[in-house]
């Protein structure tokens, strides 16, 4: 298994994250995955740490990108 460089995770966490935002309706792992030219199994391991981040979310078979949380000015 090939080292990510330097902040490409980041990247490609960023892409991932773009690319749920333009698509309203949700997409299935499969179609990020082909779009993105990656690997179901990647595709789903990034969606996971997005869930994790608060940035996405699953709904039955479909991914959306949520609005990232900006936190409170007190």
């Amino acid at each position: 298994m090939a080292r990510l460089r330097k902040g490409e995770k980041t990247q490609r966490l960023q892409r991932l994250y773009w690319l749920l935002r333009r698509h309203p309706f949700g997409l299935r792992e499969g179609e990020i995955a082909q779009e993105l030219g990656w690997q179901r199994r990647t595709a789903n391991n990034y969606l996971r740490e997005l869930a994790r981040q608060g940035k996405a979310v699953k709904e039955g078979r479909l991914w959306f990108g949520k609005e990232a949380s900006v936190p409170k000015k007190r």
